[in-house]
C-alpha cells in the first residue's frame, strides 16, 4: 500500500524526505513519495539504489539504539490497517550489505512509527477536550485528494497523474476542462505570458496533471458590488471578496470618493496627513485598545507585534497554535514536529527557505485544547508572547471562548502578552472583533483587511505597556516628560500612506455608524447560505458542510468527497468565484439573489460530481 493509503499526508512525506536528506544525503523529491516511490519497498529500493552518504558501524548501531529507547512500543496496528512490508534485501555483492540493510531497516522503522503515531493521534482524546474534531467519512473512490490541506496556506504542489479514475470520470474532467479553457482563454494566454517574466505562488496554486490547462489565476477587467467580470467578459458573484478584504462589496461608492479627493491634492509621505488622527482614534474607539501604531499589511502588524511583546517583556519566545496562519513573516512560518523524541511544542520551520533558526524561539501548541495551557504554562519563564487567532479562519466553526477566557487568565498571571491576530475577524463578525466577542482583552492586537477598504494596511492596537517600544511611550508638552521607554526598530516608507488613510476613515467610519446591524445583517444573510446548502446536503448524505463564524465561512469536505479543488472549478463553470486558499466571504453588497445563485451552483456541482462517482455519500452509497 501506498503512504498515502496508509495515512500519510502530505506534511508528514515532506519531512521524511527532509529525514531522508538529512541523515542519508539522499535526495528524493517530495513528487516520488506520491508516485515512482509512493510505498516503503519502493522507497528502500531506491534509497539502496542511490548508496548515499553511510555513517560508520558504531554510529548506525547507536542511533539504531537510541532510536529504540527513544521510541516506546505503540499498540499493534488494527485489524483494517495494513502492516508494512520488512526492509527489502541488500544487492548481492555489495562490500556494504550489512550497513546497508541496518541503515535502511532504521529509516524503515522511523517511519512505520511514525505513521503510528500519526494514527494514534487521530484518534479521540479521552479527556474533556474543548473542542474535538469531527469524525471522518470513509474515503471516495479515487482516492483522498485533499491531504495537502493539512499545510493550510503552504501547500506542496502534488503533479498527481489521475491513474485511478475510471475512465468516465477522466472522461468528465476533460470536458469540464475543455469548457473552461474555451470560455476563459484570455486569462489563460495573460498567465503563459506572464509566468516567464512574473513570479507568484498563485500561478501554480492548485495545480494537478488532470486540470493543468486550466490551473491559472482569473483575471479580472472591472468590478463592482457583489460581481466582477472578467477579460474574456464572463460575470461571476464572488465570495472570495478579496481575501476579506472588501466588507462592503467591491469598488464602494463612499470609499472611492474619499480616495479620489485624497488623490487630487497629492500623497506626500514623509509629512503626516490629516486623516492619521481620525484614523487612530476610529481605531482605538473600535477596538478598546488605546494605542495604535500602521503598517502596510497584517504580516506586517504580526510581526510589529511580536517585536513589541519581545521588547516589554525581555523574553525571546512565542507560542503559537497548531492550524493558525499568521502571515508569511519568517517568525511564525512554522509548524509542531512530529518527531516524538522532541520535546513537546519543538517547531520545525513550515516551508522551505525558511531556517530552523527562525523557528527555535516559536512553541507549537494544539488550538483550544487544554494541553497548551498546560505546555505554556511549563515555559512561561521564556515566553514573551502568546500569538492567537481567536477564531481559526481555517477552522471558523470552533469558537473556544470559555478556552480564550482561561488562555487569557493564564498570561496575566504569568506576565506573558497576549496578541489576538485580528486581521481577518477584526470588524468583520463584531465592531469590537472577536475580543468583545469573547469578553477577553488582548495586549496586543492585529489588524488588516476590512479596515482598508480595499487598500493596503496593517494595524496593531495595544496598551501603553506594549505599545510604548514603539516610540518610547506617552510624554506631553510644557513638563519634564519624556519618551523613557525602551524603544525599538520601527519604520515604514509607506505606513500611513494618505490614501490608505483616506479609505479607512471612510471603513470606520461606515464601520461605526452602521453597526451592530451591519453584522447582524451579515450573519442573517450568511446563516441562511449555511442552512439553505446544509440541509440539502445533510438530506442526500453528502460529506460536504458549510462551516462559519459570521460571514467569513469555508466549505468542509468529508473524507467521502473526492478530489475538493475539482468542486471549485465546478462552481468557476458556473459563475461562482473563489479563490485558490477557498476562505469566503460575503459583503454587504450580496443580496439574497446573490445567496440564491451561490446555492443552486453548489448543489448543481455536488450532483454533477456525484453522477460520475467522484463523491461517496455519509451512508457508504453512491452519490448518484
Amino acid at each position: 500500500m501506498s503512504f498515502v493509503e496508509l495515512g500519510a499526508d502530505s506534511l508528514l512525506l515532506v519531512e521524511a524526505t527532509e529525514v531522508i536528506s538529512d541523515n542519508l544525503g539522499i535526495d528524493v523529491p517530495f513528487r516520488d513519495m506520491l508516485d515512482a516511490h509512493a510505498d516503503i519497498a519502493s522507497l528502500a529500493g531506491r534509497v539502496a539504489e542511490l548508496g548515499g552518504r553511510a555513517p560508520d558501524a558504531s554510529a548506525a548501531a547507536e542511533d539504531r539504539d537510541t532510536a529504540a529507547r527513544r521510541l516506546e512500543p505503540l499498540p499493534t496496528a488494527p485489524e483494517h490497517v495494513a502492516v508494512l512490508p520488512e526492509a527489502p534485501p541488500p544487492s548481492e555483492g555489495s562490500e556494504d550489505s550489512s550497513l546497508e540493510r541496518e541503515v535502511i531497516g532504521l529509516q524503515i522503522e522511523l517511519m512505520r512509527r511514525q505513521l503510528e503515531l500519526l494514527r494514534s493521534r487521530r484518534q479521540p482524546s479521552s479527556q474533556d477536550d474543548y473542542w474535538k474534531p469531527p469524525t471522518a467519512a470513509p474515503e471516495p473512490p479515487g482516492g483522498r485528494e485533499g491531504a495537502a490541506e493539512a499545510l493550510g496556506p503552504h501547500r506542496p504542489i502534488e503533479p498527481y497523474s489521475g491513474r485511478s479514475l475510471a475512465p468516465d470520470q477522466l472522461q468528465h474532467v476533460k470536458e469540464l476542462v475543455t469548457s473552461l479553457e474555451s470560455r476563459m482563454g484570455g486569462s489563460k494566454r495573460l498567465a503563459a505570458r506572464q509566468r516567464t517574466v512574473h513570479a507568484d505562488s498563485r500561478m501554480s496554486a492548485g495545480f494537478h496533471a488532470l486540470w493543468k490547462e486550466i490551473v491559472y489565476p482569473i483575471t479580472a477587467d472591472r468590478a463592482s458590488g457583489s460581481r466582477f467580470t472578467d477579460v474574456d467578459g464572463n460575470e461571476f458573484v464572488d465570495i472570495s471578496m478579496d481575501f476579506g478584504v472588501n466588507l462592503f462589496g467591491h469598488a464602494p461608492p463612499d470609499i472611492q470618493e474619499a480616495i479620489s479627493a485624497q488623490l487630487a491634492k497629492g500623497t506626500p509621505l514623509a509629512p503626516f496627513n490629516t486623516s492619521v488622527g481620525p484614523v487612530s482614534e476610529l481605531m482605538t474607539e473600535l477596538t478598546g485598545l488605546p494605542r495604535v501604531a500602521f503598517q502596510n499589511s497584517g504580516t506586517e502588524a504580526v510581526m510589529v507585534a511580536i517585536r513589541a511583546a519581545r521588547a516589554a517583556t525581555g523574553r525571546k519566545k512565542i507560542v503559537i497554535f497548531s492550524a493558525s496562519y499568521h502571515g508569511t513573516f519568517d517568525g511564525v512560518l512554522a509548524r509542531g514536529s512530529a518527531d516524538p523524541a522532541l520535546p513537546p511544542g519543538t517547531a520545525v520551520p513550515l516551508t522551505r527557505g525558511t531556517p530552523p533558526s527562525m523557528a527555535q524561539d516559536v512553541i507549537v501548541a494544539d488550538f483550544a485544547q487544554p494541553s497548551a495551557l498546560d505546555l505554556i504554562a511549563a515555559n512561561a519563564a521564556g515566553i514573551a508572547a502568546v500569538l492567537v487567532e481567536p477564531i481559526q479562519s481555517r477552522t471558523p466553526q470552533v469558537q473556544p471562548f470559555a478556552w480564550l477566557r482561561d488562555l487569557r487568565a493564564l498570561t496575566s498571571d504569568l506576565g506573558i502578552a497576549l496578541i489576538f491576530d485580528e486581521v481577518i475577524t477584526g470588524f468583520r463578525l463584531h465592531p469590537g472583533g472577536v475580543q468583545a466577542l469573547s469578553g477577553v482583552r488582548a495586549d496586543l492586537a492585529a489588524y488588516g483587511k476590512v479596515i482598508g477598504g480595499g487598500l493596503p494596511i496593517g494595524a496593531v492596537c495595544g496598551s501603553e505597556r506594549f505599545m510604548a517600544p514603539v516610540d518610547g511611550g506617552l510624554w506631553t508638552y510644557g513638563d519634564d516628560s519624556w519618551p523613557s521607554a525602551g524603544t525599538m526598530a520601527f519604520a515604514g516608507t509607506f505606513s500611513k500612506h494618505p490614501l490608505a488613510m483616506a479609505a479607512a476613515h471612510a471603513a470606520l467610519r461606515r464601520i461605526r455608524d452602521e453597526s451592530p446591524r451591519l453584522q447582524d445583517e451579515l450573519d442573517r444573510r450568511t446563516g441562511a447560505l449555511q442552512t439553505s446548502v446544509n440541509s440539502a446536503l445533510e438530506r442526500d448524505h453528502i460529506p460536504l458542510r458549510v462551516e462559519r463564524a459570521g460571514s467569513l465561512f469555508r466549505f468542509s469536505f468529508g473524507r467521502g468527497f473526492g478530489f475538493p479543488d475539482l468542486f471549485f472549478h465546478h462552481l468557476l463553470h458556473l459563475g461562482v468565484y473563489v479563490w485558490e486558499g477557498r476562505n469566503c466571504y460575503l459583503s454587504t453588497a450580496h443580496t439574497d439573489e446573490d445567496v440564491t445563485f451561490i446555492v443552486d451552483a453548489v448543489r448543481t456541482a455536488v450532483e454533477e460530481m456525484s453522477a460520475q462517482g467522484f463523491i461517496r455519500t455519509d451512508d457508504g452509497a453512491s452519490g448518484e
